[in-house]
């Protein structure tokens, strides 16, 4: 009782002193209008982008962009088709996550960038696309580039590859040897988007929280070749760590972690290794520590975002993932497997699932109403800021506040608290009392170990807040200053009639003026529309291209004009298919997409000499079911609109087998002489009856030239090279069908030669760990050096680097050795050995990793 007393009269004399948050409006910055996004992870969920309940949510938490296609589970997803491919899946491991996926979106039907597009107009969003570049081509790219231009879909930022960093061949993995290599992969991508958006805004994704060695070599590249990307991306996962911690460990890693991972000190290190006033996106991030799943990571993810806002290359941040905020209710799952299972046709967007709101998911949803309702951010000073424990014994600051200058006609001013502790806050605008009404909208908790609460709404007068402990806190009041937001028109479709518009609807907007012409300097007519989204324009002329605007009207203001939108009022062009693809029973068809097409049909004629024809609804790629083993088949596609079909493209003749082989996964190169390579593959678990390989070799990304074929081992060595010259290597299986539908990833001939000066002789497993013998080439130790190896558990996505000292092993000083204790590794987990010897401050490490210890 006396205890209970007592932490209560404290908390009450804290309330008693008055702090202060002082809003500065003369210091703050512009920030992009919708800054704050979600990465979109629905495949493995019986939601699809067209579900009522997923589109609920999405005009709940009002994201200002969403990311196509997802993270690690678009690594085998195809843009062109919206689905899984088998020869994808096959070229990766940890495949059980990207099957799962197969089975739901096979059920689903089809993720399409189009449906994806046309939610984003419901709440005015953005789309960032994430560039599968671990089994999609250039070609394959360049196709969907040429789809979002034919169908006026404008993509904020492309970002290439999800976590490019996991695939390096610490990991034996070999998609890039190294962060250079992932550079220099990633260019004939930047050109096939060019080559349709001129003026692209391209990432590299550079780095995840604690993988700097490949941020660095990315900058060796650019300093090398210079950058043809101008936005830098990264994921972020700062308290992530592959130790289990207890909460209150766990809670001093993360109040740590956070104020790091957004410092400024951060920023400087990324312009480092890029430049000056880098523009920069997140695409992921979010706390991975379970004792903090609740209160702590709801406040983390608010207070993450506001801190990177704060710079002012920051253009989006989103979290991962908008699926894990609100979520469809338990048991839907079950649904879509027994489908799968029994083959069975289920509209799944007609399942009603319902919505969980998770309190992240509550957190943003007060969170985004300021933020994305806003172009520049106030400066926000708090007095006397709380302090809560960090690492290391450390006392950090325990709260941050941000203030938003609303274009709706409110401002905002958010607080976040990480602490325990209640106080009572005087705000203040440039120092001067605040004293109208202010709505506070806010989530709390008393305890770090809540997971769920409910959003609470107060009023408070003369600008006193109570600051509740662990909370995120929206406050906002009405100002005289609101715009009217610039339209975007988010859909095009030729009807028979004319061209039917659709554009995010506008807040206050009473309504809309239509601006078009065959000009596009000069859009002479114009049509004032009612408060609808929606509007078919008539009497054009057939066979005319025009160009549309659309701009929103009140009686007090008018919006900046929309971006202009092209549509030709005529039949399709003819589509080509520059691909096929068989798999068993199946073909998948892929075609260059054409202008002004709604949808496209496939018609072939089957085993029983029927006439077929299959709409395939928006999307240049298709996979055609249920066809007889062993059987040949002819194709045509054909683009339609309103105003009817275009010509067919030419036939193309296919042979369905079930005889046609996966590819080899996990293609390697080492240069061992100056005169050789030696090519490695991974062959499949289930290999068919008569398979060989065929060794493809180029000097040129993507262009190669067979160079053994009929090969039966799974290596393969080259004798054939030339001095000074980079190759690069693929392989395909075959068998008497053909071969395997795609090649595998591109290995980039590695050669130890370049990089000897440290060499791991050997690694011996003892009784109470594992003793490491290093040789040195070309140096000596000085007594001023530091020696010794990094480990890194490669076993998933842990990150830590482990560094271990070592101590000379000779007088000549040429060797050292290291010894690695039982305790710095954990059961169950693989590591990675790099030996290293700093000299001068420069850090110089063994070549490409070939040593590891696992512990069972």
């Amino acid at each position: 009782m006396v205890v209970i007393f007592s932490l209560f009269m404290a908390n009450a004399v804290l309330c008693q002193n008055l702090r202060n948050i002082n809003i500065n409006t003369h210091k703050g910055h512009a920030i992009n209008k919708g800054a704050s996004g979600f990465n979109v992870r629905i495949a493995d969920k019986i939601w699809s982008y067209t579900h009522p309940d997923f589109v609920k949510s999405v005009k709940e938490l009002k994201p200002g962009w969403l990311r196509y296609f997802s993270g690690t589970m678009g690594d085998a997803f195809s843009s062109a088709t919206g689905e899984y491919d088998l020869d994808y899946i096959s070229m990766l491991d940890h495949t059980k996550g990207y099957l799962k996926g197969y089975r739901y979106v096979k059920v689903k039907g089809p993720h399409r960038i189009i449906d994806l597009y046309n939610l984003l107009s419901e709440v005015n969003a953005k789309l960032i696309i994430t560039v599968n570049a671990f089994t999609e081509s250039p070609e394959m790219i360049l196709e969907l580039a040429r789809f979002c231009k034919n169908n006026n879909i404008e993509v904020a930022v492309w970002q290439f590859c999800n976590e490019p960093y996991f695939y390096v061949p610490n990991r034996n993995r070999f998609w890039w040897n190294d962060g250079y290599d992932y550079a220099a992969k990633m260019q004939p991508y930047a050109e096939a988007i060019q080559q349709i958006f001129p003026d692209a805004q391209l990432t590299l994704n550079y780095t995840w929280d604690g993988v700097w060695t490949f941020m660095k070599e990315i900058n060796k590249y650019q300093k090398e070749n210079g950058a043809y990307w101008n936005v830098f991306s990264k994921h972020s996962y700062a308290p992530h760590t592959g130790k289990k911690e207890t909460v209150e460990q766990a809670y001093k890693r993360a109040n740590t972690k956070l104020l790091e991972a957004t410092s400024s000190d951060a920023m400087s290190e990324i312009e480092a290794y890029t430049w000056q006033d880098v523009p920069m996106v997140i695409t992921e991030f979010g706390v991975w520590n379970s004792p903090l799943n609740g209160i702590y990571s709801s406040i983390y993810n608010i207070e993450y975002v506001m801190r990177q806002l704060a710079h002012t290359n920051t253009q989006y941040v989103g979290a991962h993932e908008i699926s894990n905020k609100y979520y469809p209710g338990k048991g839907n799952g079950r649904v879509v497997e027994n489908a799968f299972k029994n083959n069975l046709k289920i509209e799944t967007d007609t399942v009603l699932t319902g919505v969980r709101r998770d309190l992240e998911g509550k957190a943003y949803k007060i969170y985004n109403e300021a933020v994305n309702n806003s172009e520049y951010l106030y400066t926000v000073d708090i007095s006397d800021n709380v302090k809560v424990d960090g690492l290391k014994n450390s006392k950090v600051n325990g709260m941050f506040a941000q203030g938003y200058k609303g274009s709706n006609g409110y401002n905002y001013l958010v607080v976040s608290n990480r602490s325990k502790i209640a106080n009572q806050y005087q705000i203040n605008i440039d120092n001067k009392a605040f004293k109208d009404n202010m709505l506070v909208t806010y989530i709390s908790a008393d305890s770090l170990k809540t997971r769920d609460t409910e959003i609470k709404e107060t009023q408070i007068k003369n600008g006193i807040l109570s600051v509740k402990p662990f909370s995120i806190s929206v406050l906002k009041w009405k100002t005289d200053s609101y715009k009217l937001e610039q339209p975007t028109i988010y859909r095009t479709t030729v009807e028979k009639e004319g061209v039917l518009l659709k554009w995010g609807a506008i807040s206050k907007a009473k309504s809309y003026k239509i601006h078009y012409g065959t000009d596009a300097s000069s859009l002479s007519k114009t049509i004032n529309v009612a408060a609808t989204n929606t509007f078919l324009v008539k009497g054009l002329h057939p066979k005319k291209k025009y160009f549309f605007t659309v701009e929103a009207l009140n009686d007090e203001k008018i919006s900046e004009v929309s971006k202009n939108v092209s549509v030709t009022y005529n039949l399709p062009n003819k589509p080509t298919i520059f691909k096929v693809a068989r798999r068993d029973n199946t073909v998948t068809l892929f075609w260059q997409s054409v202008p002004d097409a709604t949808s496209y049909l496939i018609n072939y004629v089957d085993e029983n000499n029927k006439n077929i024809e299959i709409n395939t609804a928006n999307v240049f790629g298709y996979r055609i079911e249920e066809l007889k083993d062993n059987t040949k088949y002819q194709f045509t596609v054909t683009a339609y609109n309103g105003l009817g079909k275009s010509l067919s493209s030419d036939k193309k003749n296919v042979l369905v087998s079930s005889r046609v082989p996966f590819s080899p996964r996990n293609v390697s190169a080492t240069k061992i002489t100056s005169n050789s390579i030696n090519v490695n593959w991974k062959p499949q678990d289930k290999v068919l009856t008569n398979t060989s390989y065929n060794v493809y070799r180029g000097v040129k990304l993507h262009e190669f030239t067979k160079i053994a074929s009929g090969v039966k081992d799974t290596m393969y060595l080259d004798n054939s090279i030339k001095e000074n010259t980079q190759y690069y290597y693929t392989v395909k299986a075959e068998t008497e069908v053909g071969e395997s539908n795609f090649h595998p990833n591109i290995a980039t001939a590695f050669s130890i030669e370049k990089n000897n000066k440290i060499i791991i002789q050997s690694v011996e497993n003892q009784k109470e760990g594992y003793l490491v013998k290093v040789e040195l080439n070309q140096m000596k130790l000085k007594p001023e050096d530091n020696f010794g190896v990094i480990i890194n558990n490669v076993s998933y996505l842990n990150v830590e680097h482990i560094k271990i000292l070592g101590t000379i092993d000779s007088d000549k000083k040429k060797s050292f050795k290291v010894f690695i204790p039982n305790s710095k590794v954990k059961i169950d987990s693989k590591y990675a050995i790099k030996a290293f010897v700093i000299k001068k401050g420069k850090q110089i490490e063994s070549a490409i990793v070939n040593q590891y210890i696992s512990k069972n």
